[in-house]
């Protein structure tokens, strides 16, 4: 353990982790990242992202319903040379807070599974094709819900 404490003796690759460690400066609290202008701008993107696919719209909350509190998530993103590619800020629901078959009755998340990911590479690799690697941002705004949802 000394050695990561200091850094003294790490191969180059793991003095590369430790440093991508130390200087990932993500914001863990609100109150931290509203004093970064870079942190209010991913944030905004993030609520006109939301307001543009009409996710939610505002109302009062009907007696005896129960709502689900969101939190921001924060990350910063590093391009294939280690260096900061962007930020981004994310505006969760706090699932963990609802019970089975009270709150919810199943779980969906759409990602692709492993196998599909190398069928897909082996066929491109067999057909020649071309292979580009993009991120699908607010994916989440695009599930079909068949009951009402409300958050705090």
């Amino acid at each position: 353990m000394q050695d990561y404490e200091t850094g003294e003796n790490l191969s180059e690759e793991e003095d590369l982790n430790a440093m991508i460690i130390l200087t990932e400066d993500d914001p863990s609290t609100f109150e931290e990242t509203v004093k970064s202008n870079k942190w209010r701008d991913a944030m905004n993107k993030e609520i006109e992202a939301i307001e543009r696919n009409k996710t939610w719209m505002l109302t009062t909350l009907p007696e005896g319903v129960k709502s689900i509190g969101v939190k921001w998530i924060f990350k910063t993103k590093l391009n294939e040379n280690g260096e900061i590619d962007k930020c981004k800020a994310r505006l969760v629901a706090k699932g963990y807070a609802q019970q089975y078959v009270i709150d919810y009755a199943e779980v969906y998340a759409p990602v692709a599974r492993l196998d599909t990911i190398r069928l897909i590479i082996a066929l491109a690799a067999q057909e020649g094709w071309s292979i580009f690697q993009l991120d699908v941002k607010s994916a989440f705004l695009h599930g079909e819900l068949n009951e009402e949802v409300f958050v705090q």
